[in-house]
């Protein structure tokens, strides 16, 4: 027996953990989404658990022989369908966004359903799972796989959860405090933003009970049968929920002590790099600025007039631009700037001579820059971008760009400010430390959780009693109606009982004067 084996042993005997069967399905198909939740099916596949994940994104790593995975990359053809445009402009309301997003899920949750080798694990009655780990970015119908297997199920989100999975879990949601990520309030609400935010409550209620929830629930009666409890009260039911979010750039909230704040989980040492990317690094004379819009907002969909923006822009720079343009070729290129349709963002914001990273300000990719000290241009396109940027400010390390309104000199003039005054490093470097500054990893955080929930079967002694209370009594509106009624009811009794009085000494003071 090889000593690694016997490590792994003595570890499980100390723990009381014993090797579970753990069913993965991550079914967004996002390359910023799949890092995030890659590191955690490795993590339990190495602890001796047998698991099975069903994602866009394999890691095809066949030394983890405890892992198995169900390829589904051909959801990337329905978010390539849908696209991501819609979500750019920002005269579409939230709304409208969040109604987009359902129907693309809804589409995704049936390919994964038609997938055959996933449809041979959840119809064969033989199989068995310890634990179901879905992916929640708004959809809950993946959770229904629990009842399927009757075990529960952790939700995981790659950034913070959204208004509809608050409330299911039971996490405390006025929206006098805290909106949600699409609507980027949080914290000091103006009168404003607490009058658009009460009414997104609203409606994001009516939306979820009326047509998202019960059109989940279809689907997932559609392929686990008919005997499956309604979508709603199997949400209620998830075991734990881990949100990629830290304090930093999520405003503090109270939480059940079942939402597991994760932070840097696919952030990895840094590695090599490829020696033409080391090549063009190495040879820019003044340093680099390193532009990536992430996985999802390519740069190759932006409008026709931030583009020459940007490249007219970059053309005056007095550094290398390197840009991941997800095309061979950029009509209009100017010389400084080197395009590649794929570039190792970790490697590259590790290297000396990178001095500045203009993002979309993605989570995964904050969080990178995050770890390397690199300050940033951000310009926020999509989904919680806006929150991000508007967290960042306050720590100083990060200029803003209105990609709607933005001009070539105000560009300019923020890389250039970014790249050479001092104190956006210095501010990187302590919101590093400040971010870092953790009793756990997120990655041990993800397991010691996961494996809790196997030991005691769920989490159902940590559940939330407002998960369970009818909404007009968590609002009170039961006792104030009684209360209301109480004081108009004492009120009545009030003025009618003045009024008896002032009606019998109006009789005595008649029958006196006569």
């Amino acid at each position: 027996m090889s000593t690694k084996l016997c490590f792994l042993l003595l570890i499980f005997y100390i723990s009381g953990i014993r090797c579970a069967r753990i069913l993965c399905v991550f079914q967004m198909p996002a390359v910023s989404h799949q890092a995030t939740f890659q590191p955690i099916a490795k993590a339990l596949s190495l602890r001796g658990h047998e698991v099975i994940s069903v994602t866009p994104r394999p890691i095809n790593d066949p030394t983890l022989t405890n892992l198995t995975e169900i390829n589904t990359n051909k959801t990337y053809d329905i978010i390539l369908g849908h696209g991501f445009e819609f979500f750019m402009s920002k005269e579409n309301t939230v709304q409208y966004k969040i109604q987009k997003i359902f129907a693309m899920y809804y589409e995704i949750a049936e390919a994964i359903f038609e997938n055959k080798e996933f449809k041979a694990i959840y119809q064969n009655p033989q199989e068995k799972f310890d634990l179901i780990i879905a992916q929640i970015y708004i959809s809950p119908t993946m959770f229904a796989l629990s009842n399927k297997f009757d075990a529960p199920v952790i939700g995981i989100s790659s950034m913070g959860g959204w208004i509809g999975t608050h409330y299911a879990i039971g996490n405390p949601n006025p929206p006098s405090l805290y909106s949600e990520m699409f609507l980027h309030y949080n914290g000091d609400l103006t009168f404003y933003e607490r009058i658009k935010s009460t009414l997104y409550f609203i409606w994001s209620r009516f939306y979820l009970h009326f047509v998202a929830i019960p059109k989940c629930d279809s689907i997932a009666r559609k392929y686990l049968g008919d005997d499956l409890p309604y979508m709603a009260d199997i949400e209620r039911n998830v075991s734990a929920l881990f949100l990629n979010i830290n304090p930093v750039l999520y405003t503090p909230r109270p939480m059940v002590p079942t939402v597991v704040p994760l932070s840097f989980i696919h952030v990895n040492k840094p590695k090599p790099l490829p020696q033409d990317v080391k090549n063009e690094i190495e040879s820019s004379e003044n340093g680099v600025v390193y532009f990536s819009l992430g996985s999802n907002v390519k740069s190759m969909n932006i409008p026709e007039r931030v583009r020459r923006i940007l490249m007219d822009a970059f053309k005056e720079l007095p550094y290398k631009v390197l840009w991941k343009f997800e095309k061979e070729f950029l009509p209009g290129k100017p010389d400084n700037v080197v395009i590649r349709k794929w570039l190792p963002q970790q490697d590259i914001l590790a290297h000396p001579k990178v001095k500045v990273f203009v993002t979309q300000c993605g989570l995964q990719s904050t969080e990178e820059a995050i770890d390397r000290e690199i300050p940033l241009v951000g310009i926020p396109f999509i989904a919680d971008q806006e929150l991000n940027v508007k967290k960042l400010k306050p720590h100083g390390v990060i200029r803003v760009i209105d990609y709607l309104n933005t001009t070539k000199e105000e560009l300019i003039e923020a890389i250039i400010d970014v790249a050479e005054n001092p104190i956006y490093k210095e501010n990187m470097k302590k919101l590093k430390k400040l971010l870092k500054d953790e009793p756990m990893t997120g990655l041990e955080k993800a397991v010691w959780w996961a494996e809790y929930v196997i030991r005691h079967k769920g989490t159902r002694h940590l559940r939330s009693p407002t998960v369970d209370i009818p909404w007009y009594q968590y609002f009170l509106l039961d006792v104030l109606v009684v209360i209301l009624l109480t004081i108009l009811l004492t009120v009545v009794l009030l003025i009618r009982l003045l009024n008896c009085i002032k009606n019998k000494l109006t009789k005595k003071a008649k029958i006196k004067t006569k």
